[in-house]
């Protein structure tokens, strides 16, 4: 089973979602980001610490989204915190 974070935002005026996936039991296991409905994007760790890897994801998650506009649902500055 696995633990999935989902937060609904808004990307440059369209709704939209981003994602991260931690495993239950072996949080460095079956990780992935994902923006929207693309395909899922796996990578390594950095730590097995959950807020590590939760950190990690963002910051992947920050970078692809670069130069784009993100909101949150209710119109203001989306907070990655």
């Amino acid at each position: 089973m696995a633990i999935r974070w989902m937060k609904n935002v808004i990307i440059d005026g369209k709704k939209g979602s981003i994602e991260i996936q931690l495993d239950d039991r072996k949080l460095g296991d079956k990780c992935y980001t994902r923006v929207n409905k693309e395909i899922e994007q796996w990578f390594d760790n950095v730590s097995d610490a959950r807020d590590d890897i939760i950190a990690q994801r963002l910051d992947i998650l920050k970078k692809r989204l670069a130069g784009k506009s993100i909101l949150s649902q209710n119109g203001t500055p989306y907070d990655w915190q």
